[in-house]
């Protein structure tokens, strides 16, 4: 299913300034504090805003964090392709984990 021309330019304009943010930036950076459980919480060291977490850590981090970018840039669904991420030298690094 297609939505309209506006909506698609509109996800397609917001997916062209969060690569080029993302490039300004060097990549998105994160501290991901994992406790005994597996339960894990990252957050973006250079990014404010940008958190997530989940219970299956290593599991679900990459997914999970690659769909928190794409959140925080409002990037509509039907855009999210996590190989947009990847494919630039895995842009999401992670800079420090914590266990707890």
């Amino acid at each position: 299913m297609r939505g309209n021309g506006a909506a698609d330019g509109d996800g397609q304009q917001r997916l062209t300034s969060m690569e080029a943010e993302i490039r300004r930036l060097g990549g998105v950076t994160f501290r991901i504090e994992v406790e005994d459980n597996g339960k894990w919480v990252a957050e973006s060291t250079n990014v404010d805003g940008i958190i997530t977490g989940g219970f299956q850590y290593p599991e679900d981090v990459s997914d999970t964090i690659t769909d928190a970018i794409f959140t925080y840039f409002e990037i509509p669904p039907a855009l999210c392709n996590n190989a947009l991420i990847r494919q630039r030298g895995d842009v999401a690094r992670v800079e420090e984990r914590v266990y707890a």
